[in-house]
Formats: C-alpha cells, sequence, structure tokens
C-alpha cells in the first residue's frame, strides 16, 4: 500500500538512470480504479509512459524507474474515458454514496496487485491532510509515523462518486450508486453541495429519481435548482413530482421563470399547478394536492378494494381514509381502510362509511387545518369548495412540511 502524497514528485528515471522529470499524475480506469500511465513533468512540459513499463515503484526507493526500452508519449488531457488522480480527484469534493455525504479527498491509497497499481480508496480523514501537508518536507519514515497517531478515514473507490464525471462511462457508475441511495438520503447530498454541483448531481438522475429527491430537500435548496435547469428538464421534473409539491417551487420562483415553466408542462398538470398557486400558501388550499384516490358510493366493497390495488400508488400516499364522491364531484362521506377490511366484499362502500365527513373550505387558515388535524388525529383531510365540492387533500407529511418552513 502506498499514498499518492508519498510518490508525488519523486524523480523518473529511465533503465539507465536518467532523469526524465518528476511524477505529476496518474491516470486511470475510473470504473475499476487500474492505473493505466504514469504522468511525468519536466521543464513545463508533461509526458506520459504505460504503468507497464515501470520497473520500480516505491516511496521506500525515493525514485521512480522506467524498464529498459520505455518510450514516453504525448501526456494528453485529463478529460474523457479516464481520470488523472491529481487534477479530478485530489481534493475534489466527492459523494460518500456508503456514508450518504458529500467529504473532501485529502489523499489517495493505491495498491499494487502482482504487477497492477488499484485506486484503492480516498482518504478523508485527518490523517490524509497531515500527510499531504508534510509531504516533501519531512522523510517519509516520520510522515508515516505522524499520520499514524491520527485518525484514519478512507472510502472504497466503489462507494465514491464523483461530483463533475466527465464520461459517459463514469456518469453512469455515478448514477448506480445513487439509484441505490433513498431519495432523503439524495437530498442531503444535495443540500450538502454548491449550487453549481447540485445542478451537476440532480443532471445524473433519471427524472423520477430527482423529483422524489427534489421533494426531500429545503425549499430554498429546490428553487435555486428548479432555477438553474434548462426550462424543458425542469418541467419534466415538475410533471413528475405531487401538484402541490410543484406549486410550492414555482411559488418561490419569479414570475416570468414560473410562467415559462408552466408553459413547457404538459396542459393537464400545468393546469393543475396553476389553480394550486392561486391559493394563498397559508391555506387549505395551498396545503393540499389535487391528486389522490377517491371512491364512487355506488361500489361495492370489493370493487372499492380491487380499485385501490390498480391504483397507482403516488394517489394512495399513506392515506388511511378514502374520500366517496358523487357523480358531480360533491364530498359524500369519508371509509377509514380499517371499517373497509371488516366489511364483506358484496356489501355498499357506503356500510363502511363515516357520515360525519371531515373536511375544510380551501380559504381555511393554517390555523384551522392544524386544529382539525389535531382534534381528530387526522392523517388526511380533504378539502372543499363553497360547493361542497371535493377539490384537495391535505396530508399530515404536507402540513408538518409546512409547519416546519415556518419554524
Amino acid at each position: 500500500m502506498v499514498h499518492l502524497s508519498e510518490i508525488l514528485g519523486l524523480p523518473v528515471f529511465d533503465s539507465g538512470n536518467k532523469r526524465l522529470g518528476k511524477l505529476d499524475d496518474l491516470r486511470i480506469d475510473p470504473l475499476t480504479g487500474l492505473v493505466k500511465q504514469i504522468l511525468i513533468r519536466r521543464n513545463g512540459i508533461t509526458s506520459s509512459a504505460p504503468w507497464s513499463q515501470v520497473e520500480t515503484f516505491s516511496p521506500g526507493s525515493r525514485k521512480v524507474e522506467l524498464r529498459e526500452g520505455a518510450e514516453l508519449g504525448p501526456a494528453g488531457g485529463c478529460e474523457g474515458e479516464t481520470l488523472c488522480v491529481r487534477r479530478n480527484v485530489l481534493d475534489r469534493q466527492i459523494i460518500d454514496t456508503n456514508g450518504r455525504k458529500v467529504v473532501r479527498v485529502n489523499d489517495v491509497l493505491l495498491e499494487l496487485s502482482d504487477s497492477d497499481l488499484y485506486l484503492r480508496r480516498v482518504e478523508v480523514g485527518l490523517a490524509g491532510a497531515v500527510r499531504r501537508l508534510v509531504a516533501g518536507i519531512l522523510a517519509p519514515r516520520l510522515v508515516r509515523h505522524l499520520a499514524g497517531g491520527l485518525s484514519e478515514r478512507g472510502i472504497p473507490w466503489d462507494y465514491v462518486g464523483l461530483v463533475e464525471p466527465q464520461s459517459a462511462q463514469i456518469r453512469l457508475k455515478v448514477h448506480q450508486q445513487l439509484a441505490r441511495l433513498h431519495p432523503a438520503d439524495i437530498a442531503d447530498i444535495i443540500e450538502d453541495l454548491g449550487r453549481v454541483d447540485r445542478k451537476e448531481l440532480v443532471s445524473l438522475l433519471d427524472t423520477e429519481t430527482a423529483a422524489q429527491a427534489l421533494s426531500e430537500v429545503e425549499p430554498p435548496v429546490q428553487a435555486t435548482v428548479v432555477e438553474d435547469m434548462q426550462v424543458d428538464k425542469a418541467a419534466d421534473l415538475l410533471e413528475e413530482m405531487q401538484p402541490d409539491e410543484a406549486a410550492d417551487i414555482l411559488g418561490d420562483l419569479s414570475e416570468e421563470r414560473s410562467k415559462a415553466l408552466l408553459n413547457a408542462m404538459e396542459k393537464d398538470d400545468a393546469e393543475e399547478v396553476g389553480e394550486l398557486l392561486n391559493f394563498d400558501e397559508d391555506t387549505a388550499g395551498g396545503l393540499m394536492t389535487t391528486e389522490f384516490f377517491r371512491a364512487d358510493p355506488g361500489w361495492t366493497v370489493g370493487q372499492t378494494l380491487a380499485a385501490l390495488r390498480d391504483a397507482d400508488p403516488d394517489l394512495l400516499g399513506e392515506m388511511d381514509e378514502i374520500p366517496l364522491t358523487d357523480a358531480g364531484g360533491r364530498l359524500v362521506g369519508i371509509v377509514p381502510l380499517v371499517r373497509l377490511i371488516r366489511h364483506g366484499s358484496g356489501e355498499p362502500v357506503t356500510s363502511a362509511m363515516r357520515r360525519d365527513a371531515r373536511a375544510v373550505l380551501s380559504s381555511a387558515p393554517l390555523k384551522e387545518v392544524v386544529e382539525r388535524f389535531e382534534k381528530y388525529h387526522l392523517r388526511g383531510l380533504a378539502v372543499v369548495d363553497e360547493f361542497g365540492s371535493l377539490i384537495g387533500l391535505i396530508t399530515i407529511e404536507d402540513l408538518f412540511s409546512r409547519l416546519a418552513q415556518k419554524g
């Protein structure tokens, strides 16, 4: 095992002991961590040599020696399908997909396996920072002794996600890593990043995952992410979100930006979100979502349960009560799920209905909504217009989120 800080700057010699320059960087395959080339710098010019041409590579020998017949080639850039460790990894913010957070790379641990050299892990602890600080100043033995008494914290290369991937392969690797995380964990990572890096990270995600993660992000960050995205991509993202969540984000943007996004959205989605924007955010109308499951009072219990099984999960959420609406959309009653499953499949669904349907007007203030949830220990609350038509549903999650925003 050897750290990058121990070998950067070591002199590089050919097989005849002629000095060729100093070790400037390592070029690796980003997917496997395999070192493909070493980069050598002399008099401001960088050249490269294949790793297969390296004879001696050890901080103990205090030099790098190439095999007989080795030839130097052009260095090339550090973009594309390979990575330059010093330039692209060291000191960069990375996504620790195992620890679910953003950290900075202080050093890199390399391992010789047979005749190959691999990047095995990145070091993000204090020991790595100290090694970097004193490398080239103290003897390697003293550096190791000093760092040995400090905390080591490393992340295996397989769990590292680069915030600024350059190639399609690297982007795919990061996407696969992030796809294993819960949306709430991705949200934490998004919040830890700066504005530019947030945009890059969200662009790595598929639309559904990005929408789920953005739903968990704090409102000010939500607004900056959507603000920085291309209009078409932002519109796609908003279409994947619940209408009330999309409306909240648009409400935090400028009127010009909000209109542009609404115009880019599908007509039905834009109309739903646009209607919600007309409500004050601290009223029942501003809290409600317009996408939820509802049942027909003419159904049987069996038909209702079958419809529930076939319904889009996004329409169900965490609801434990089902609203019944007539042909005109008027709220007839509420059916608690616990009552529904206790009735026979052939019985009318209204036999399980609670007739004292607890609902509030869309104009009801936040205080009244809170009082209803507390009084009746609700998880969801129906919202009606002045004619008694059901127009929305407030979930307990929506209410908690709004209360948290208000501190």
